[in-house]
């Protein structure tokens, strides 16, 4: 799969798969043993208890931003050391480079989520079964299961062997501010397009085994205007340097993006039996927050 960025909801939308098998509903899924969630089989989860695995999980957490003063570019990337210090020179020159601006604090609320382990597919695919008010949580990326693995060198990257961060919008702050005010745009065919400054660069997850920086995203939106606009998600590779960047039972998952000054980071909780098996042939990226 090429490098490819999704400008607008209707280019994500032509890449669903419409179907996905439902194995994960048929056994047990594992979930973190030091977390009190649904320890029966998926298809056994109330819609309460899905609703949890997606909204707030080892998989998925709420937060709100803060701001920092410097933008982040190359140079200054979601997390220090993403690049060497003369290749981010390079894309620094090659780029035009952000000024710094004063920017609004943010107090609207969001859910960060790790869309790619089987609990979280579980639990969209659970919803989308128990009620057609999910149906559009049949959302996301179509997976081809033995297709080519993620090359960087190549710039080759294939989304069944990463890891999908979404950011998603729960909750406008007091005066209606969300990201809506400055992570999207309005194109002129009427499409819209996500205005993050340096995405890939200003996007990174860490483990003790190494870091890496964001390489495809898209929109989440419930319809194609500004105020449709409810997230977006960036894929990573799962492996750096060699080494699988989960190689442990509860490995800590960093995830900082940067939008635009605006800084939203938490850390999730996986092991390396929740990653996916390569079987998969969708990968669900619910839009909304429903609770």
């Amino acid at each position: 799969m090429p490098f490819y960025i999704f400008s607008s909801i209707k280019l994500l939308q032509a890449g669903f798969r419409g179907t996905l098998s439902l194995a994960l509903l048929c056994g047990t899924v594992p979930l973190a043993a030091n977390e009190s969630y649904p320890k029966k089989p998926p298809a056994e989860w109330t819609e309460s208890e899905a609703l949890q695995v997606l909204n707030d999980s080892p998989w998925a957490r709420r937060v709100s931003s803060t701001v920092q003063a410097t933008p982040c570019d190359f140079e200054h990337p979601a997390f220090p050391g993403l690049f060497p210090e003369e290749k981010a020179q390079q894309l620094n020159s090659l780029s035009t480079r952000p000024v710094s601006e004063t920017v609004t604090v943010d107090r609207a609320e969001y859910v960060l989520r790790l869309n790619s382990v089987k609990p979280m597919q579980a639990a969209a695919e659970r919803l989308i079964q128990l009620d057609d008010k999910y149906s559009g949580y049949k959302a996301g990326i179509g997976l081809e299961p033995g297709s080519k693995p993620t090359n960087i060198a190549e710039r080759w990257y294939n989304p069944a062997d990463e890891l999908t961060v979404s950011l998603i919008l729960r909750k406008p702050g007091p005066n209606g501010e969300s990201f809506r005010d400055y992570a999207f745009q309005s194109l002129n065919d009427g499409a819209v397009a996500i205005n993050v400054r340096h995405i890939f660069a200003c996007s990174g997850i860490r483990t003790t085994n190494g870091q890496v920086y964001g390489v495809t995203a898209g929109i989440c939106a419930t319809e194609a205007t500004i105020t449709g606009m409810t997230g977006f998600w960036v894929t990573f590779p799962s492996v750096v340097d060699g080494k699988p960047l989960i190689t442990h039972n509860d490995e800590k998952v960093e995830v900082r993006l940067i939008v635009n000054q605006h800084v939203f980071e938490t850390t999730f909780s996986v092991s390396p039996t929740d990653l996916f098996d390569g079987t998969e042939t969708v990968e669900r990226i619910p839009p909304t927050v429903n609770e």
